[in-house]
């Protein structure tokens, strides 16, 4: 008797491996539920021990290998009861097969119509003489195994057998007849529904049972399925499948890949022009003044602000209310000849932080006003692309790819403190092949400002820090 051991996330899909490798006789001999959890992102599962004996394993294999590889994933996606009646009907054929002397040495389910009348009509010794009723009976098994092969267990409604023949013209008859019938059968399979046990997530890709768990997290904060797979297939080859049960390992692989993958603009942030790109509505003056501001309080930098925006009511004068604030130099550009009278002021200001007018860049005039305005001759500028964290991901795909003309360096992103998913981040750097410059995490200035680092994209995207926080709480209203 042979005994295993089975684990999934629920009975049914623990049911079907049992099934699928022990076939319908295995015994449970028993079943719990695992409350386990590893990491941040553990789950339950259950557990099944199951046992078969020798002789039903064997007659299950044999079946099987009568069996084509179609109809032998059919077989194995069927239910039980399905299974064992197919399995007693091929091991009865079987034994009976062997009570009869071979009358040809081809099966006849393999002879066409065609070659079964010239054999008979030229003498071929392929059908030599035999006696008729054997050869009913053959003929019989064959349309019988044909039957059970295509329905898989159900009750088979053969041909009747038919009188004994007495010349060879009635043993052509009766060939065609049961071809016939065995091809109107294989006609009508094909019309039958087939249905399909459900596989476990990324299982169609290839990922072991044991990365599930880490597909659903990550496809639910919403990380691309390409970058996905990418990721777990990583992960699968770097974790020895003795340790692949171990949640935490896993996990922390996992969180490796993602910050070797993470690209950070570490060499963008002390160039003196800062460009700020962005449609309407994504935060981008609100990025400029807390980078700016950031820049005054916290690093004692020379800034001054400028703004391209004259298009949208009170947008340069919110802006020079803003430097009114942190009293450092305000101006404003109305056409392209002004960045030529501006250009010495810049020599003594550390950073200069530009602001253009919000474009979606869906209509030529907005690409060409958005040219005009951006000088060409300026050295050292990084291009921010302003993007929020609340839109979709083919939202921010698309403005992606039209600012793209205008050179963007890197991206910011904003309203992380009112987004409850970031996968929308990893994916779109990813693909943009763009790196994070900084994160708007709320209305405060300088507070709510932070340059991106690896351990923040991971930090939002596991939410290590919120789960860290609920748990201190918890802890303390014990």
């Amino acid at each position: 008797m042979q005994v295993k051991k089975f684990e999934a996330r629920t009975m049914k899909e623990a049911l079907e491996m049992v099934k699928s490798q022990l076939g319908p006789e295995a015994i449970i001999l028993s079943a719990r539920d695992n409350h386990r959890s590893f990491g941040l992102v553990g789950e339950g599962s259950v557990e099944i021990t199951a046992a078969i004996s020798e002789e039903s394993l064997q007659k299950r294999r044999f079946t099987q290998s009568k069996l084509g590889d179609q109809d032998k994933e059919r077989f194995d996606k069927s239910s039980a009861r399905a299974q064992r009646a197919l399995i007693e009907q091929v091991v009865q054929n079987h034994t009976q097969k062997n009570q009869y002397r071979p009358i040809t040495s081809q099966r006849y389910i393999e002879i066409d119509e065609t070659e079964a009348q010239t054999a008979l009509i030229k003498g071929n010794p392929v059908l030599s003489p035999a006696p008729e009723l054997s050869a009913q009976v053959r003929i019989k098994d064959a349309a019988q195994r044909a039957w059970q092969a295509m329905n898989l267990g159900t009750t088979p409604n053969p041909p009747k057998p038919t009188p004994s023949v007495n010349n060879e013209s009635d043993i052509i008859r009766n060939l065609q007849s049961e071809i016939t019938g065995l091809k109107n059968i294989l006609n009508q399979f094909q019309n039958v529904p087939q249905t399909f046990a459900a596989q476990h997530p990324g299982a169609a890709y290839g990922l072991n049972y044991e990365l599930s768990f880490l597909f659903e997290k990550l496809k639910d904060e919403g990380v691309g399925e390409p970058e996905i797979i990418e990721l777990l297939e990583s992960v699968q080859h770097a974790v020895p499948l003795q340790h692949s049960k171990n949640k935490s390992l896993l996990e922390g692989i996992l969180a490796k890949k993602m910050m070797e993958k993470t690209l950070i603009a570490d060499g963008q942030v002390e160039t003196k022009f800062h460009f700020f790109f962005g449609s309407s509505g994504s935060g981008k003056t609100s990025s400029l003044v807390k980078m700016a501001s950031h820049k005054v309080v916290n690093e004692n930098k020379k800034v001054a602000l400028i703004t391209t925006d004259t298009y949208k009511v009170g947008a340069a004068e919110q802006l020079k209310i803003f430097a009114q604030i942190l009293n450092i130099p305000f101006a404003t550009i109305r056409q392209p000849q002004d960045w030529v009278k501006l250009r010495k002021h810049f020599e003594q200001i550390d950073h200069v932080f530009v602001d253009f007018p919000g474009y979606n860049l869906k209509r030529a005039d907005e690409v060409q006003n958005l040219e005009a305005l951006v000088p060409a001759s300026l050295k050292d500028v990084t291009r921010h692309l302003v993007l929020s964290a609340l839109s979709k991901f083919e939202d921010l795909n698309d403005i992606t790819l039209r600012y793209r003309q205008f050179e963007i360096d890197n991206l910011i992103f904003n309203s992380i403190d009112q987004s409850v998913q970031f996968g929308n981040i990893y994916t779109l750097m990813s693909r943009q092949k763009l790196p994070l410059h900084s994160f708007g995490i709320g209305p405060r200035l300088p507070e709510d400002f932070e340059y991106a680092t690896k351990e923040r994209l991971l930090d939002l995207i596991f939410k290590i820090t919120k789960n860290n926080q609920t748990r201190i709480a918890v802890g303390e209203s014990r």
